[in-house]
């Protein structure tokens, strides 16, 4: 394969740059305001001043970059400045409107929760009520909040801590 194969295209569309951005064949630089980065974002993408990318792009000069802008006309501009400087260079065509347009996946702002699959922390015990009902009512002789049924168990136990917490507790009621 010739090195002229190996360039980015001019331009690629939506799910052109989903592949290159899944393999890592491209560092993301977006140029849209740092208002419209903060709210939503490509994962992984960096933000940078369309006039000033000399910072994003220190390091190996061959590296290549997909520009990232709004609607896609300044970055493909961007773009084409950047090959003009020698840099594997390509934008993403239709924007970052295209990139959402099409359900591609997006960093999430700080203020949102995560939506998606159960996350699994090893050694972690799924809880089964509000973090309110945990802490024992003075005088309850009832059943130790601690007590875990060994069957609900998702992952083995890194350490006896827990089992250290719940031997004190049961001393103390």
């Amino acid at each position: 394969m010739s090195e002229d194969e190996d360039k980015l295209p001019e331009e690629v569309d939506a799910e052109e740059a989903r592949v290159i951005v899944a393999k890592g064949r491209a560092k993301v630089v977006d140029i849209r305001s740092e208002e419209e980065f903060a709210d939503e974002r490509i994962t992984g993408s960096t933000r940078s001043d369309p006039d000033d990318l000399g910072g994003e792009l220190e390091g190996d000069p061959r590296e290549a970059v997909l520009v990232v802008c709004a609607d896609g006309e300044r970055s493909a501009e961007v773009a084409e400045r950047l090959r003009g400087d020698g840099v594997d260079a390509t934008s993403l065509k239709g924007g970052f409107e295209a990139w959402t347009g099409e359900h591609l996946p997006t960093a999430p702002t700080p203020d949102e929760e995560y939506e998606g699959p159960p996350v699994k922390i090893p050694g972690a015990v799924e809880s089964k009520g509000d973090p309110e009902d945990d802490e024992d009512e003075e005088g309850d002789e009832g059943t130790d909040e601690a007590e875990v049924d060994e069957g609900e168990r998702t992952e083995p136990r890194s350490s006896g801590t827990e089992d250290e917490e719940r031997a004190e507790r049961a001393e103390e009621a």
